[in-house]
């Protein structure tokens, strides 16, 4: 998921040495020194040449972002705080932590040494941290800009797409939050943890399958036939079978596109070497005739043998 995360409205910044990183040493002072608890959110950028990985507190209004110029190996950490306080606050335990350089700072160097190290520019550009550059900050970008040196024009073009950059806010990309089960998938009543969908293995109660379960044994041994089939008839895939406790139960699961009528590919020692499936939901008696007529399946009476052997 693709997400633009916005701070508050008051924005400061410190390059650091580009190895430093926004660790857990760094997010326990800021706690400490703050109130504020920070976690990491995201990483992306701000649409050009700058990386970031963000940090948030739980109102999502104050940030750290960890921004990086892999270019030219520059590295600033940016903050944006909900009000002038919190972004002094934040600033100064970043400038506790690391060996840091304020714009100020970066610009008295490049005073004497623009055409010796001219992409010192970015690293200055990146201390301002998308706020608004001192006037004599600009004064010295412009100068670099209309200078004769290649180089010089080269890393101020440079910085000044750096710093248009850092104005927006960052996009990164997160993990959607994971949605329970629905439809056929969904156990009687929610269930705590990973695993909470339905589940035909036995000593699982609070996971069972809540309505009748047609069983078959197919005439092979290959699980992969029956997925392909379910592929074939454009069922969706919504558990990858795995031996995940290393008793060699795997159970892999396909359910419609309406999530109406659900599909368990079963093996396990217990079962001997032939394919089960379980097929359960509005469809379950079409999808059973269908596999039976596809892979030569037998239908059973009920659980077949051996399955209460497979219980965890």
């Amino acid at each position: 998921m693709i997400t633009p995360v916005d701070g508050g409205p008051y924005r400061c910044a410190l390059v650091v040495r580009y190895e430093d990183e926004a660790d857990e040493t760094l997010l326990g002072a800021l706690a400490a020194a703050t109130g504020l608890t920070f976690e990491y959110y995201g990483n992306g950028g701000f649409g050009g040449e700058t990386l970031a990985d963000v940090y948030a507190d739980a109102s999502g209004r104050n940030l750290l972002i960890e921004v990086m110029a892999d270019e030219v190996g520059a590295k600033a950490m940016l903050v944006r705080a909900e009000s002038a306080e919190r972004a002094v606050a934040i600033r100064s335990v970043v400038g506790e932590r690391f060996r840091v350089w304020t714009e100020q700072m970066l610009r008295a160097q490049l005073e004497t040494s623009l055409t010796e190290a001219p992409w010192t520019l970015v690293a200055m550009m990146m201390a301002v941290g998308g706020a608004t550059p001192d006037p004599e900050t600009m004064d010295l970008l412009q100068r670099a800009l209309d200078h004769g040196d290649d180089d010089v024009r080269e890393a101020a073009e440079y910085a000044r797409e750096v710093a248009g950059e850092l104005v927006h806010p960052p996009v990164v990309m997160r993990e959607a939050p994971r949605q329970k089960p629905t439809g056929v998938l969904a156990p009687e009543r929610p269930v705590e943890g990973e695993e909470d969908w339905v589940t035909v293995r036995p000593g699982i109660p609070d996971r069972a399958v809540p309505r009748p379960v047609a069983w078959l044994r197919l005439a092979t041994d290959d699980a992969e036939k029956p997925a392909i089939w379910a592929y074939t008839e454009d069922w969706n895939i919504a558990v990858i079978g795995r031996d995940t406790d290393g008793s060699g139960w795997t159970e892999a699961i396909y359910t419609t596109m309406n999530e109406e009528t659900a599909l368990h590919i079963v093996q396990h020692p217990a079962l001997g070497t032939a394919v089960h499936v379980a097929v359960h939901g509005t469809g379950a008696e079409a999808t059973a005739t269908a596999l039976r007529e596809a892979l030569d399946g037998e239908a059973l009476a009920g659980p077949p043998p051996g399955l209460e052997r497979t219980a965890p």
